[in-house]
């Protein structure tokens, strides 16, 4: 059983090596210049903290990412993490402000923090 794990792992990695290489082909022959994509100063914004949700629990094993392009849209993805299970929340963000769901206050910090980078 271990065996059959590790060979299609490595099956998996070279799929994906293959299927990156056929992407970066067909986009060099199409005339794209990938290197193009970051030639701007800062096309955007990334800021992680880590934090505790749960005072009663030790540790800063919950975090949450923000990411943002430069018009300050994006997205927040925190992760919850307790002795018994971590969720994961995904959250979009336009303009600098959440496009449908309410933001935590942690989340809000990390948004402002993100903004001001």
């Amino acid at each position: 059983m271990n065996l059959l794990m590790i060979v299609l792992t490595f099956i998996n990695f070279f799929g994906l090596l293959y299927l990156t290489f056929i992407t970066y082909k067909r986009n060099v022959s199409k005339g794209k210049n990938i290197s193009k994509q970051f030639d701007s100063p800062k096309p955007y914004k990334i800021n992680l903290i880590r934090y505790n949700p749960f005072e009663e629990l030790g540790g800063d094993q919950s975090f949450i990412l923000c990411l943002l392009d430069n018009t300050n849209s994006g997205v927040i993805i925190t992760s919850l993490h307790n002795r018994d299970s971590t969720r994961v929340y995904a959250k979009s963000i336009k303009n600098g402000e959440s496009d449908n769901m309410a933001l935590s206050k942690e989340e809000t910090k990390a948004l402002i923090k993100t903004i001001n980078s």
